[in-house]
C-alpha cells in the first residue's frame, strides 16, 4: 500500500511537470503571423512600373520579379544598370511593402529634398514640385541615405517640410519602404502623393499651388547646395 501511494505520488508529480512544461512552451510560441499580401502579384504587374513601352523581354521581367520578391537589391540594381532599365531608377516607384490609397490627413507632416522649378532669384518663395516625400513619424526624420535619392545631398537646393492643414484633400497617397539604391542604404519610408493635374498648366499641381488652395503649408528648412541661403525659413502658405 505504501509503495502504491509512492507510485501515485510520483505519477502526479510527473504529470504536473509535463503540464507545466507544456504551458511554458505555449507561452514561448510566437503567434501565427498574418500572410503577407504582395502588391505586385506577377512579373508583368511589376514591369508596368518600369517598362511602359513593353520593350523588356519576358525572361528579363521574370528575373526582375524574382529579385524584387527576394529583396536582392544589389543584384536587381545591376540588372537595371546593365540593361539601362527605367533610366536606371528602381522599379515599383522605388518601394517595396507597398500600401496603396493611404490617406493624407490633417496634422501629418512630410519632408522632401528637391530643386526648384524654373528660375529662382534667391528671394521669396521658389516654385516646388514633385510627388515623393518621406513621412515624419512621431517627430522622426529619415536620414538622407534612407531615402535612396540619385544625387548627393548637396546637389539639392531645398530641403522642406510639408504640413497638411485640413482633411479636404481629394486624393491620397501610396506608401512603401524605400529600396536601397544608388549606393544609399534606403529602407526608410516614402509616401507618393497622387497629386492631380492643374487645369491651368496641364501639369501636376505644384506644392505652391496646394499651399495656395489652403491644403498644406511648406517650410524651407535647409539649403543643402548653399546657393540660396536666404530661402531658409521661407514659408509657403495661403
Amino acid at each position: 500500500m505504501k509503495n502504491l501511494f509512492k507510485y501515485l505520488l510520483l505519477l502526479n508529480i510527473a504529470l504536473f511537470s509535463v503540464a507545466c512544461r507544456s504551458d511554458r512552451d505555449d507561452l514561448l510560441e510566437e503567434p501565427p503571423s498574418k500572410p503577407v499580401t504582395e502588391f505586385y502579384k506577377n512579373a508583368n504587374e511589376l514591369a508596368a512600373t518600369y517598362d511602359p513601352s513593353n520593350a523588356v523581354s519576358q525572361t528579363v521581367r521574370n528575373r526582375v520579379y524574382d529579385l524584387y520578391k527576394s529583396k536582392k537589391w544589389s543584384e536587381l540594381e545591376t540588372v537595371f544598370t546593365n540593361d539601362n532599365l527605367n533610366g536606371k531608377w528602381p522599379p515599383a516607384n522605388g518601394g517595396y511593402n507597398t500600401v496603396d490609397d493611404t490617406p493624407i490627413t490633417m496634422g501629418q507632416k512630410y519632408d522632401r529634398y528637391s530643386n526648384g522649378i524654373g528660375t529662382y532669384s534667391g528671394t521669396g518663395a521658389p516654385t516646388l514640385g514633385g510627388s515623393f516625400t518621406s513621412p515624419i513619424i512621431n517627430g522622426y526624420v529619415y536620414t538622407f541615405g534612407q531615402r535612396a535619392l540619385n544625387q548627393a545631398e548637396n546637389a539639392y537646393d531645398f530641403y522642406y517640410e510639408i504640413e497638411v492643414l485640413n482633411n479636404s484633400l481629394t486624393f491620397g497617397g501610396q506608401t512603401a519602404d524605400v529600396i536601397p539604391w544608388f549606393n544609399q542604404v534606403g529602407n526608410g519610408k516614402q509616401t507618393m502623393w497622387k497629386i492631380p493635374i492643374d487645369p491651368a498648366t496641364g501639369y501636376q499641381k505644384t506644392w505652391n499651388k496646394l499651399a495656395q488652395e489652403g491644403y498644406i503649408k511648406v517650410t524651407i528648412k535647409k539649403n543643402p547646395s548653399g546657393k540660396y541661403p536666404g530661402a531658409v525659413g521661407v514659408v509657403i502658405a495661403k
